[in-house]
């Protein structure tokens, strides 16, 4: 029984603390957002498909029922053989007025120059979606990641000013043994209730913006948190190319393919068409019902000479193409800036947080000897304030930075494509 006891104990944290940064991360991917990138993907990949079946054979049945206002001809006659219908008029001769037609037509574009880089074009553009989708995948890694380290901030804050509360509280008390002494004016405890107000203030505003994070987290991941999870690193960002100008510079090739094709447009194409007609109608010439079938076959040439519409066509697909080139070029130095600021900022966060952690540990000797001096009467309260409020802001110094270099390191991994499941832990 002890020992059952025992097991129970030692597994309630494990399930108390189910959540990590890990599982949250995970839980990314089974989002709509991560199906909607998906969906991106399956989209592009028919848009190619589509571009390539440009190129198969069409085949098609028709039927129609045709009315004439003089006889016409069911099927093509050789002059031979109307010779011989004419000489004899019992003969039911291929023409009528009214004709039921039915058959089966096919369509193969031999050569379409423009077809192929069209194709190409598609190609290009499913590999950007690919691309993007893993982009988007790792800023919403970065999302949660900023998310959790500022509710981390925030939850550090809370404990900071929460043991400035409790500091004050005993101080409280030590004063009001000290007025009840005749030692220190009653006005002094005002002094400190005040500051007791103002702190309430600050931790309800602190549970506020605990809860809007909270909220973050929940839409992105659909998992609602009571409170951070920890955050470690286990690796360092891998530099390299700039992973976010992927996408952009596939659309920028498929822009290219696509200003080939405008131009491709000019150029000659070859289809083979054929067609079985059956035609059924009443012979003019004595009425009798006859049947007749008919069937071509055929590769055609056809060169353009004149389309207006081309010539626009090409005019915008160049304009795209140089819309892109310039977007790109402007989004690499951005990205380039930005990395480069980045980088140096996490340089002096690590400097900053080594300061800011021995900030802390002075402020906390120092508030010690200021809580001996208020008691021995050496310093006023509001010297003794000033202290409580130096330890209070080195701390909030000192989480803000934490965070920071957390949001620094998340943007850094957007930026070269890294997947933040293999960074945090």
């Amino acid at each position: 029984m002890l020992r059952k006891i025992l097991f129970i104990v030692l597994l309630t944290p494990i399930f108390t603390n189910a959540t990590t940064i890990i599982s949250l991360l995970n839980a990314l991917d089974d989002r709509p957002e991560s199906r909607l990138d998906n969906l991106e993907i399956e989209k592009s990949a028919l848009g190619r498909q589509s571009t390539g079946d440009k190129l198969m054979p069409t085949v098609k049945l028709f039927g129609g029922y045709e009315q004439f206002n003089t006889p016409t001809g069911l099927i093509p006659v050789p002059p031979n053989t109307m010779i011989g219908m004419v000489r004899n008029p019992d003969i039911a001769q291929p023409f009528s007025k009214q004709a039921l037609r039915g058959g089966i037509e096919f369509n193969w574009p031999i050569f379409v120059m423009s077809l192929y880089s069209l194709e190409e074009k598609a190609d290009l553009l499913h590999l950007a979606s690919r691309d993007k989708k893993e982009i988007n995948r790792i800023e919403r890694q970065a999302a949660v990641i900023g998310a959790v380290a500022n509710l981390r901030y925030l939850e550090s804050l809370q404990k900071a000013l929460d043991a400035k509360q409790r500091s004050i509280m005993e101080t409280l008390k030590t004063t009001m043994i000290m007025i009840k002494e005749g030692r220190t004016p009653e006005s002094a405890l005002f002094i400190l209730r005040s500051n007791i107000n103002q702190l309430e203030i600050s931790l309800n505003s602190i549970e506020q913006q605990r809860n809007g994070l909270i909220s973050k987290i929940d839409k992105l991941t659909g998992i609602e948190l009571r409170s951070s999870v920890p955050l470690h690193r286990k690796r360092s960002v891998r530099r390299g190319e700039i992973f976010a100008l992927r996408p952009l510079e596939k659309k920028l090739e498929a822009s290219s393919r696509g200003m080939k094709a405008a131009n491709e447009a000019y150029y000659p194409t070859v289809v083979t068409k054929g067609s079985l007609v059956y035609s059924r109608g009443e012979a003019y010439n004595n009425g009798i019902d006859i049947g007749e079938h008919y069937g071509t076959a055929g590769v055609y040439l056809s060169m353009p000479l004149y389309d207006r519409s081309k010539s626009t066509a090409s005019q915008q697909a160049k304009v795209a193409y140089m819309e892109g080139r310039e977007k790109l070029e402007q989004t690499r130095h951005n990205l380039t800036v930005q990395a480069r600021e980045l980088e140096k900022e996490t340089l002096l966060l690590k400097r900053s947080i080594t300061l800011a952690r021995k900030s802390v540990s002075d402020q906390e000797k120092l508030l010690k000897i200021a809580k001996v001096s208020l008691t021995n009467e050496s310093i006023s309260q509001e010297e003794y304030l000033r202290y409580e409020d130096a330890l209070a802001n080195a701390r909030a110094n000192l989480y803000k930075f934490e965070a920071k270099e957390w949001q620094d390191i998340a943007q850094l991994a957007v930026i070269y494509g890294n997947d933040l499941k293999e960074i945090v832990k």
